[in-house]
């Protein structure tokens, strides 16, 4: 027996993903943890961090040892990102006997580069997480460094043919 019918078959699929507060909860509290961005520095404010270097302020390269080869800003110190997180959390003597230089105080000021800015994020996200209050970025990192030097070493040979 068959009855013809003007009606059509849509399946329903249903998708549960949990208690709706207790989702909209965990999308809050991941995405309040992004919001905080650390302050950015600029190339003049590094210049001068690499032309009076100090004891109370800690300048940190976090690219990988073969980048660092190939050069760095001067009064930098080297921490690469793949460990910064676990350094940071040794004790004191510890990460002088492993880094060659004292461990920065959770408030001195840390301000950290990488290639291109990517990673020092990601470095100054990871030192706030571990309880540095005063971390810096310098988002132009390398590249800007060595664009801003070669044009001033331009300006400087102009204004010695002059």
């Amino acid at each position: 027996m068959s009855t013809t019918s003007n009606q059509v078959f849509t399946p329903m699929i249903s998708v549960t993903i949990g208690n709706p507060l207790h989702v909209a909860k965990r999308f809050h509290q991941s995405d309040t943890m992004n919001f905080w961005k650390a302050p950015v520095v600029t190339y003049d404010y590094v210049k001068k961090m690499s032309e009076q270097p100090s004891p109370d302020v800690y300048l940190v390269d976090v690219r990988e040892p073969d980048e660092v080869a190939q050069g760095s800003i001067p009064s930098s110190v080297s921490i690469p990102l793949s460990g910064l997180g676990p350094s940071l959390s040794l004790p004191d003597i510890e990460f002088e006997d492993k880094h060659g230089f004292k461990k920065p105080g959770k408030d001195q000021e840390f301000v950290v580069y990488c290639r291109s800015g990517k990673r020092s994020a990601t470095a100054s996200d990871e030192a706030k997480q571990r309880g540095y209050t005063n971390v810096k970025n310098y988002s132009g990192s390398w590249l800007d460094w060595v664009a801003k030097e070669q044009e001033n070493q331009k300006k400087n040979n102009w204004a010695d043919e002059d």
